[in-house]
């Protein structure tokens, strides 16, 4: 199960307080549409690759004795997977891995973002024309790595990947399956013909008898609901309509246009993600792994 060892709130706080050049991560606000494509032209990476392994740790429970001279990880020696609290961390190890993120805007229509996990990534950008260029990598089935890039423009979104393409086949009937189907379609002509023969008296007995409303609707004593009323000046055309105040119509609020010269950001971290794993790959979920939570 993927977790995230630290949020944005503390990746702006660490930026804000480092010093410039020694840290990787960038907060830029309040930026000129110039300023900001200086950033948006030259991303942190543009080929979306997955996030690499960066160590391997043994799980160490909070409430071990041995967890405050431990390095537990990112989940800090809380360990879940699926909903449920591991109880047996020997049979799990903590699989960390560096992350990143990105993402710009310069206040002209042209932003560009980007992310890296252990599982997927993605890189979009967008120009001030409109136009979207972008990519992004995940694992399929068997760990197999899917790859897709896509591009919309005036003629259109365009795609290319490496997908397994599908092959569909026609559905093959099996033979009681296609007895049943001629049996049905026999009865249903055999039920058909005979309506055909006999048709149902029903009908025109209640065509012979119109619509009369009721007493209180025609002294007005209960006034009919809209399609009730409807329904009674068809059958009745001198049955008097009740009329309904017109509903308030609801204040239309516009929201503000913004004021003042565009302006854009750009913000770019880094940050660590643990995968809880099974040591033994063969077994997927070891017995008495946790309860729930």
């Amino acid at each position: 199960m993927l977790r995230f060892g630290t949020f944005l709130a503390v990746a702006i706080a660490l930026s804000a307080a480092a010093p410039q050049g020694i840290s990787d991560n960038v907060l830029e606000l309040d930026l000129s549409p110039e300023e900001a494509q200086k950033y948006l032209s030259n991303p942190p990476f543009s080929d979306p690759k997955l996030s690499g392994l960066v160590a391997t740790k043994n799980l160490v429970r909070y409430d071990d004795p041995s967890f405050r001279s431990a390095d537990a990880g990112p989940t800090l020696g809380h360990y879940w997977r699926n909903g449920h609290e591991i109880e047996n961390p020997d049979a799990y190890v903590e699989e960390v891995y560096n992350a990143y993120q990105y993402h710009g805007q310069d206040g002209l229509g042209a932003y560009a973002y980007g992310y890296e996990t252990p599982e997927s990534a993605k890189v979009e950008n967008r120009a001030r024309s409109g136009d979207v260029t972008g990519s992004y990598t995940f694992k399929g089935d068997n760990n197999e790595l899917i790859k897709v890039r896509y591009w919309s423009d005036s003629e259109g979104f365009h795609q290319e990947d490496n997908i397994p393409k599908v092959v569909l086949k026609p559905v093959e009937e099996a033979e009681d399956v296609r007895q049943a189907r001629l049996a049905h379609e026999k009865a249903w002509a055999e039920a058909a013909a005979a309506a055909r023969q006999n048709p149902d008296p029903q009908g025109d007995y209640y065509n012979r008898f119109d619509y009369q409303p009721a007493a209180s609707e025609l002294s007005g004593a209960v006034v009919a609901a809209p399609g009730q009323a409807r329904e009674a000046k068809a059958y009745n055309p001198n049955a008097q309509l009740p009329s309904y105040p017109p509903s308030p119509k609801p204040e239309k609020y516009e929201e503000p246009e913004p004021t003042g010269p565009p302006r854009g950001f750009f913000y770019k971290f880094d940050y660590p993600v643990s995968i809880i794993v099974p040591k033994n790959p063969e077994e997927k979920e070891p017995s008495n792994y946790g309860k729930p939570y």
